[in-house]
């Protein structure tokens, strides 16, 4: 396997980057809400990511000493058949954005070079990824009761 080229600044720039897209995302599928409170809870995980871009700017200054740069723009495009989201759609699509970060994120330690910085902040990244990932879990799995319907929610 080819060994990954990057650096802890382009990763620590992407990751802001990817939180900002996430929050975009998620004030996107509260605007396709199908009830109030579909919409609030859209809108609390898109305030979330506020923190969570908080927390990697920090590590940003942290890690490099300086201020990390301008985002680039944001333009979020969700498919026409996303639209009158409940709650139990909202929350399996929110997981899988958040399965796709963390999985990318474990892809990335595992190519990077045993023992360096960049595969311990891949790892970090992933284990942060994969707790919003079981929160929303629990959460989606509260708001079903029946099975098949995991499946039908796509």
């Amino acid at each position: 396997m080819k060994p990954l080229e990057t650096t802890v600044e382009e990763v620590l720039r992407e990751a802001i980057q990817s939180e900002i897209e996430t929050r975009a995302y998620y004030q996107k599928m509260a605007e396709r809400a199908g009830s109030e409170a579909v919409r609030k809870r859209m809108l609390q995980l898109a305030d979330d990511e506020l923190l969570h871009r908080a927390k990697m700017e920090r590590k940003y200054r942290e890690a490099l000493k300086t201020a990390p740069p301008n985002p680039n723009p944001v333009n979020i495009d969700l498919p026409p058949e996303i639209r009158d989201l409940d709650l139990s759609r909202a929350l399996k699509l929110a997981l899988e954005r958040e399965r796709d970060s963390e999985s990318n994120y474990r892809f990335m330690a595992e190519r990077a070079q045993s023992g360096t910085e960049l595969e311990a902040l891949f790892f970090e990244l992933a284990e942060i990824e994969w707790k919003h990932k079981t929160d929303l879990q629990a959460e989606y799995e509260s708001t079903i009761t029946d099975p098949e319907q995991f499946f039908r929610d796509f």
